[in-house]
Order: structure tokens, then sequence, then C-alpha cells
């Protein structure tokens, strides 16, 4: 019977992930404050809505509205969750992935999302690139975890996506909550073809060892009876 050992995920993540995710939380801190405190204007350039985006052709807003927050609170609730993902995905899977990936794809997801609301409402917020790391990072452990049956596998990652995804709040109209289903969305997709693509790779990770299945040893043998007036030394 041939036992999986050892799969990409096994090893540790590289040991830069820390200083990455470290610093790309600084770089929301600080673009926060400059949106809050409008250094350089930057509450005026930074935010994005569908009438600057599109009506304007200030594409760019897509990105830089992903440094900007309404509040303290807003970025508490973002940086967690985008430090995690961001130190699993860079530690496992490279820069390409994170930041390189993320944040690229945050600006298409903000462009999607836009399209859909009215030209006044304003997106702001790194939330729609945490979902897409979420989603991302989820799909590539049900992947990649073989360790595990798929069935195990499947129910620890809707667990963790129903524990950390699901609203814990009654409906709150200042949350996108269609930049949160986009970036989830953009992130399984994501995360099946960086699979697909990676599939060689990732296969040559995984050791195997043959364990040979115990034999059948029969029915249990009965214990003599020994003579009363046997003891024991």
């Amino acid at each position: 019977m041939e036992v999986v050992r050892a799969t990409w995920l096994t090893r540790k993540p590289e040991g830069r992930a820390w200083f990455v995710a470290s610093w790309s939380v600084l770089f929301l801190i600080i673009g926060s404050v400059f949106y809050w405190q409008d250094i350089l204007h930057a509450s005026q350039w930074m935010s994005a809505s569908a009438a600057a985006v599109f009506s304007q052709r200030e594409y760019w807003r897509a990105w830089t509205t992903l440094f900007a927050h309404a509040d303290t609170g807003h970025l508490a609730s973002n940086s967690l969750l985008f430090f995690i993902f961001a130190y699993f995905l860079n530690g496992y899977f490279g820069f390409w992935i994170f930041p390189a990936a993320a944040f690229f794809v945050g600006g298409i997801t903000n462009l999607l999302v836009l399209l859909s609301y009215r030209p006044d409402v304003t997106l702001i917020g790194v939330s729609g690139v945490v979902y897409w790391m979420g989603g991302m990072w989820l799909v590539l452990y049900l992947l990649l975890d073989q360790q595990r049956s798929y069935t195990q596998r499947t129910l620890r990652a809707v667990g963790v996506a129903l524990a950390v995804f699901m609203p814990s709040t009654a409906f709150d109209p200042q949350v996108s909550y269609r930049a949160h289903f986009v970036g989830f969305v953009l992130g399984v997709v994501c995360g099946a073809l960086y699979y697909f693509l990676k599939r060689n790779t990732f296969k040559a990770a995984i050791v195997t060892e043959t364990v040979k299945e115990e034999e059948d040893a029969g029915p249990a043998q009965p214990i003599p009876e020994r003579d009363s007036d046997e003891f024991d030394a």
C-alpha cells in the first residue's frame, strides 16, 4: 500500500515570507494614513468610483484604492487575514503569486465590481484582494494536501471558508460584498489554473512509502488451563 509521506505543503514556508507579509501590511498602513491625512491630496486621487475610473479614464484608481481604508477598524479587519494569507502564499508559491498576482488581480476585481455600481459610489479597501488570497489558498490546499483524503480536505477547506469568510454580523450597506464575492471566485479560478500549470512540479514534491499490510493472524488460540497447584513465581 502506497502512503504519502510528504507533499509541497509539508515543507516550511520560505523564510522571506515574514518579511514580505510584514512590509505589505506596512504599505497598507502608510497608504491609509496618506488617505486619512490627505497627504499630497491623496483623498482626491486614491479612491475609485465608476465615474472617475471609466468616465474620466483614471484606471489606475482601481489599484491605488486598495491602499485606502475608511478608518482604523476597516484597516485592522483587513490586515489580519491579509498578513496570514500573504505569509502562506509567498512562503509556498513565491513572489509572483504574492504580492504580484494578488495586487494585479485585486485591481481587476475592483474594475469588475465598479461596473455594477452607480457612477458616484466609491470603492475603497483591500478586501477584494484578501478574498482572492483566501480563494487561492483554499483551492491549492485542497489540491496539494494529498496526505489526507479528498473528504477530509474538502471538510477542512469548507470549514475554514465558512468560519473566516461568512459575515458574522447583519448586512452592512457600507461593506462591498460584491468585491468579496468576485475576489473569492477569481481566487478559486486562479488557484485551479496555477495548479494545472505547475502540476508536474507539485507532483514531483510528493514522497510516498510502500507499507505492507499486516497479515491476518487468524482466530485467537485458547489459553491452556493450568493445574491449580501451580503458582506464579
